[in-house]
Order: structure tokens, then C-alpha cells, then sequence
């Protein structure tokens, strides 16, 4: 029988595991909320929001991202890091001239189900390897698009930028009053891509009614 079992205490072994496991989900509860601020209110939160969100002290924030931009780093990562996964997915596609296509298409369906996280995480400092090396794949997505005839010779890769970025805009702004509009104009826009004219659009039109709904919900629809 040992001294602990007499005095009836157990050896406190588990005690830096158990810290460390606490730190651990602290953190991940940080990046959980400052994930949801941020997609509610953009770069202009505080770190009070985040510590009030994630149910802890703004002291355990400080801790573990001594600055905003230290957190706003830690959140971009997984955004980009998304994004470079998807893109590979697509260069993996059998028929070299649908990749382009599919990473576009998949983009989109993911933000749509999963809000993917924000375009404006893209200028976060830490992220530049990842986006380096998002534009070389995707510039290979539209390599591949060009030889097998389904891209006009002038698209670029800032040309997909900006279109995936109009795309998630859209989403966000319809996705409580029409969630399935964007098909619509992303087959519009993907038409736009090709250089042999258009295809028939799956999508109908949004009617006046439905129209009037999503205008009136979103400032940024509001030019009619």
C-alpha cells in the first residue's frame, strides 16, 4: 500500500496534460468565435467580441494572440489552406478542360453550405506562401482550360479572383431570401469564360416578387 493510497490522494500525474488540453480547447474556442465575428462584422470586431463569444477572459485571448492581427492571421490560414485543397481536388479532374469549371463550382457550393470563411482574410501576411501557391494552381486549372478550348485566350487568374469574389458577395447577400440565385449567374458568368458562346441556363430567372425580397434585404443589391 502505498503513501497516496493512505492519504487518500492519487498522485497528481495528469496535471500539465490537463493544462495543456485546456489551452488547448481555449484556443480553438478563440478561433471559433473570431471566425463567427468576423463573418458577422469583418475586420472591425474586438477582441472583447471574440473573448465574449468564445466564453472566455480577454486575458486567455491575449495570451494565445498577443495582437488582432496575430488572430486575424491565425483564422486566414485554414481559409486559405481550404481553398488550395479545393483547387488541387479540381486539377485532379479526368477531363482536363471541366477543372477550371469544377474548382469554381465547388468553391461556391462549399461557401454556400459552409461559409467557407471571407475573401477579406486574403491579405493576411502569414498567408502569402499559400496564396502563391493557390494562384499557381489555379493558373494551371486555366492552362488546361485554354488547351482543351473551353477558356478564352484573355482570361487570367485576377479575372478568377474577382469572379469567385463577386460570386461569395452574392451568396452572402441572398442566401436568407433566394439561397439558390447564384446558380443562375454563376452559369452566366462561367458563359462568359468560354469562347463558344453560351449554354442553356438550368437556373430560371428570379420572378419581380422574389426579386423585390432580395433587394430589400441586402444594401448591397439595392441599385435596380
Amino acid at each position: 500500500m502505498t503513501a497516496e493510497t493512505l492519504s487518500g490522494s492519487a498522485p497528481d500525474t495528469a496535471g500539465p496534460e490537463r493544462l495543456r488540453c485546456d489551452a488547448a480547447r481555449n484556443r480553438e474556442r478563440v478561433l471559433s468565435a473570431a471566425s463567427e465575428v468576423y463573418g458577422e462584422r469583418g475586420p472591425a470586431f474586438t477582441m472583447e467580441e471574440v473573448a465574449s463569444r468564445a466564453g472566455v477572459g480577454i486575458g486567455t485571448v491575449y495570451r494565445r494572440f498577443p495582437t488582432k492581427g496575430a488572430l486575424l492571421d491565425a483564422i486566414a490560414l485554414p481559409y486559405l489552406e481550404r481553398i488550395l485543397s479545393l483547387a488541387r481536388a479540381a486539377g485532379e479532374h479526368r477531363e482536363p478542360g471541366e477543372r477550371l469549371e469544377t474548382f469554381v463550382r465547388t468553391f461556391a457550393e462549399r461557401h454556400a453550405s459552409e461559409r467557407m470563411g471571407s475573401g477579406r482574410l486574403w491579405d493576411s501576411t502569414l498567408g502569402r506562401p499559400l496564396r502563391d501557391e493557390i494562384a499557381r494552381v489555379v493558373d494551371g486549372l486555366l492552362d488546361a482550360a485554354r488547351k482543351a478550348g473551353r477558356l478564352r485566350p484573355d482570361v487570367t487568374y485576377r479575372d478568377v479572383s474577382v469572379l469567385l469574389w463577386t460570386l461569395t458577395s452574392l451568396i452572402d447577400a441572398t442566401d436568407r431570401v433566394a439561397p439558390t440565385v447564384w446558380h443562375r449567374h454563376l452559369d452566366l458568368v462561367l458563359d462568359g469564360l468560354r469562347p463558344d458562346g453560351p449554354r442553356p441556363l438550368a437556373t430560371p430567372p428570379t420572378d419581380a416578387e422574389e426579386w423585390e425580397k432580395v433587394v430589400t434585404s441586402s444594401a448591397a443589391l439595392r441599385l435596380r
